[in-house]
Formats: C-alpha cells, sequence, structure tokens
C-alpha cells in the first residue's frame, strides 16, 4: 500500500515539475532519490520483496498439496473438492 503511495506521490511530482519547468522538475527528482536511497525506505521494500515470495511459496505449497490429495481422494465430484463443495484451507 505505501509502495503504491509512493508512486502515485512520485508521479504527482512529476507532472507537477513538468509544468513548473525544469529546475522544479530536478528538484522533485533529486527528492525521490534521496527517499530511494534511504536505508529506512530500502529495508522496507527488502521485507515486503521477502513477504511477497514467502506469500508466493505458500501459496504455490497448498496448490501443489491440494492438486496431490485431490487426485489421490477423488470423491468423484466435479470439482474434486472434499464433499462440503469448497477447497482446502
Amino acid at each position: 500500500m505505501r509502495k503504491l503511495m509512493l508512486l502515485g506521490a512520485g508521479a504527482i511530482g512529476y507532472v507537477l515539475g513538468a509544468k513548473a519547468g525544469r529546475e522544479r522538475y530536478d528538484q522533485i527528482s533529486q527528492q525521490a532519490q534521496k527517499i530511494r536511497n534511504n536505508p529506512n525506505v530500502q529495508q522496507k521494500v527488502d521485507e515486503a520483496k521477502h513477504a511477497a515470495k514467502d506469500a508466493a511459496g505458500t501459496a504455490s505449497d497448498k496448490v501443489r498439496s491440494h492438486s496431490a490429495s485431490s487426485s489421490s481422494t477423488d470423491t468423484g465430484t466435479q470439482t474434486g473438492w472434499p464433499e462440503g463443495g469448497s477447497p482446502v484451507t
């Protein structure tokens, strides 16, 4: 969410900088560069990347697990899901 806000702020800064001329654009660009190079920002970006990779791995494992269990214990239903009619969570 914060990353999206940062990108939005950057886009707004770009538009305002372009309207204000090259000098203002350069000022905004330098501020954006300072923010990007901030160690706290980099730490949060790295944390977000790792969280996304972990979530993707977990989701992949769940899909594999569900796929393997539904093919070996198929109840004959169209979906292959347990009797409740919904995927296992």
